[in-house]
């Protein structure tokens, strides 16, 4: 009688071209008795992981995937027989720090900041930020997301322009 096949369910992100390759690839690693993903250039025992051909077209690199695993027949690794990719639901919130508001967009274990007195363009650039996040593949919805920051955004842009011309004000009293 023969064993079913074992399978294992764990997130992986692939990787496409390593070793002067096209295949796709990503790692696992054993990790309190489960398989977990890992980075191709962590310092731990790994397995790799290939792509099945059937699904191997629709992998997007560097994206993370839900997968289930079936092993190599001689042991040296996995082939991913499905593969959904993980699309997370965004936390839009505002905090109030050392005197500054700060918008700060948060999914899976990303975090986008928002901050109109920083010296960088990355983070204080509404348009540039909304780009961004309509952009990404891991959101559930991300135009959604887009328009919530915007507005969450332009507000607390208001309350810090207010604020600073309000210091100015007070500075222009005091002379």
């Amino acid at each position: 009688m023969r064993q079913p096949i074992q399978r294992i369910k764990t997130n992986i992100k692939f990787y496409k071209g390593l070793n002067d390759s096209s295949r796709i690839c990503g790692f696992v690693t054993k990790s309190k008795g489960s398989w977990r993903g890992c980075r191709v250039d962590d310092d731990c025992k790994k397995k790799i992981v290939l792509v099945d051909g059937v699904i191997s077209k629709f992998i997007i690199p560097n994206a993370l995937y839900q997968c289930v695993l079936v092993p190599m027949r001689n042991d040296g690794g996995f082939i991913a027989v499905s593969a959904k990719m993980q699309r997370f639901k965004a936390m839009i919130d505002t905090i109030y720090r050392n005197g500054e508001y700060i918008v700060r967009v948060r999914f899976g274990n990303k975090c986008i900041t928002y901050n109109p007195s920083s010296q960088d363009q990355r983070k204080r650039s509404i348009a540039g930020i909304a780009h961004r996040l309509r952009n990404r593949i891991d959101l559930a919805n991300p135009i959604k997301v887009a328009e919530d920051f915007i507005n969450t955004a332009c507000m607390i842009n208001r309350f810090y322009n207010q604020k600073r011309m309000s210091d100015v004000y007070r500075e222009d009293v005091k002379r």
